[in-house]
């Protein structure tokens, strides 16, 4: 079965299905994991924080406004949801704390929208290059009383999809609050509009990219799980295009060549295109088309199922979770 992103007016919301997806924030928390050890000095201040109601972007934009700072000024590894419990990292170099008045002025401003858990130092900020991992910890709520063997076959799909994995869609919070930065990325490739902000000109380059790998996954997938003469392996993982800049794809004259070929023909991914991702500096990267879950556990809390996993940076709890509600609600017929 072929699994794509679904937004929130997606047909399992409406029919109240036999679980419940983020009904509360606290349902869906997220901590971060950096793939280095903090030093505790250098250059670069770091703190870890818990954030609701806000996306990363709220926070940044909060700050920036407040401390009278770039955004550029500010490292994150990652943009988390706003409906949800997050904890991630945030960074900013020394010289710019001592031009705002020093760490305490920065950890007020941060404390009035969010929670400090720890600070600390490192010879380098963090950026969104960091090869992160997120720890997700989630309660999908019962709408009704489970039997045991109700109980027991939806522990059995979770597992199975945890022992499986699932296709690496950008989920619908990559493409902003309507969806629509992808269409505007699009716009700007196409010069038909135009971002002064060269920031907000490349966060919508990138939702255009991340847009396109999502329909080049919707047609990559039903060719199976194997790899096909040409792709790009990354790390042992078959990978797709994410479009941009000096992007790897695969060799003209094999099989997967010639499916690239015709799928930038088909969305104009040409010179124009990669004209205009150079001069924003946004480059292309092998993507894996698939994800396996690591670190996973299943339990129940009455008739709710409490679900934890890890995934690597990049990739998204929600389509991984919306597959499962999915594949849960043909309890409901059973």
């Amino acid at each position: 079965m072929t699994i794509i992103p679904m937004t929130k007016s997606s047909n399992y919301e409406e029919a109240k299905p036999l679980f419940l997806f983020k009904q509360k924030s606290y349902d869906f928390i997220v901590e971060e994991r950096l793939p280095f050890e903090l030093d505790g000095t250098g250059d670069a201040f770091f703190v870890y924080f818990e954030k609701q109601n806000m996306t990363t972007m709220g926070i940044i934009n909060f700050l920036c406004n407040e401390l009278h700072i770039s955004r550029l000024t500010l490292g994150v590894a990652g943009l988390k949801d706003k409906d949800a419990i997050t904890r991630q990292w945030i960074s900013i170099y020394q010289s710019a704390l001592k031009k705002m008045g020093g760490e305490e002025v920065f950890l007020n401003t941060l404390s009035r929208v969010a929670k400090i858990i720890e600070t600390t130092y490192h010879i380098k900020p963090v950026q969104m290059t960091d090869n992160i991992t997120n720890h997700f910890s989630i309660r999908l709520r019962a709408t009704q009383a489970l039997g045991e063997q109700t109980k027991i076959r939806a522990q059995k799909i979770v597992e199975k999809l945890f022992e499986e994995g699932f296709p690496n869609f950008f989920g619908t919070q990559r493409f902003g609050i309507n969806g629509k930065n992808w269409e505007i990325g699009k716009a700007i490739v196409e010069k038909k509009t135009s971002i002064k902000d060269n920031f907000e000109a490349r966060f919508k380059l990138q939702a255009y990219a991340s847009w396109l790998f999502n329909q080049y996954l919707k047609e990559r997938l039903p060719l199976g799980r194997m790899m096909i003469e040409g792709e790009i392996i990354k790390d042992g993982q078959i990978t797709g295009p994410v479009f941009g800049d000096d992007v790897a794809i695969a060799k003209p004259t094999t099989k997967a060549g010639v499916i690239q070929k015709k799928f930038m023909e088909k969305y104009k991914i040409n010179s124009e295109f990669f004209a205009c991702y150079k001069k924003n500096k946004i480059f292309g990267i092998p993507r894996p088309i698939w994800v396996m879950p690591s670190e996973t556990r299943v339990r129940y809390q009455n008739d709710d199922l409490l679900i934890e996993f890890s995934l690597p940076s990049g990739s998204y709890a929600s389509i991984l979770i919306y597959q499962m509600l999915e594949e849960l609600e043909r309890l409901r017929n059973k």
